[in-house]
C-alpha cells in the first residue's frame, strides 16, 4: 500500500487521528483512518489469589467495565516502560509493585 497524502483530522493530548489517501496494490485508491497514540503501559498485577482489576467507565461502549490498569505518560512527560507501569499501577489501584516484568509490546490503535 502506498500513502499518497495525509491530513490530520483531530488531535489532543492523548491521540491524533489522521486520514491517509492510499493506493492499493491493485491500483485502486481509498482512505485509511489512522489513530496515533503515545506509548502506554498495560499492567497485569498478579497476587496470591489471581489478578487485580480496576473498574472504569468507557464512553465509547457506554458502560463500566473491568480491565487491567493502563495508561500513558501525561503531555510532555517521558520515561521508561517500567516506570510508566509502576505509575499506572499506583495511580489506578494504590498498589506498589515488588517487581515488574516486561512481557511484550502491543499496538493499541
Amino acid at each position: 500500500m502506498e500513502r499518497l497524502d495525509s491530513r490530520t483530522v483531530y488531535t489532543n493530548a492523548w491521540m491524533t487521528v489522521r486520514e491517509d489517501r492510499i493506493r492499493r496494490p491493485d491500483g485502486s485508491t481509498g482512505i485509511y483512518g489512522v489513530v496515533e497514540k503515545p506509548d502506554f503501559a498495560l499492567v497485569l498485577p498478579r497476587w496470591a489469589k489471581g489478578f487485580w482489576l480496576v473498574e472504569q467507565f468507557r464512553y465509547p461502549v457506554g458502560r463500566r467495565a473491568w480491565e487491567f490498569p493502563q495508561g500513558s505518560w501525561g503531555h510532555g512527560v517521558r520515561g521508561g516502560a517500567s516506570a510508566l507501569a509502576r505509575q499506572e499501577l499506583a495511580a489506578e489501584t494504590g498498589l506498589r509493585a515488588e517487581t515488574v516484568t516486561h512481557l511484550g509490546h502491543l499496538y493499541e490503535a
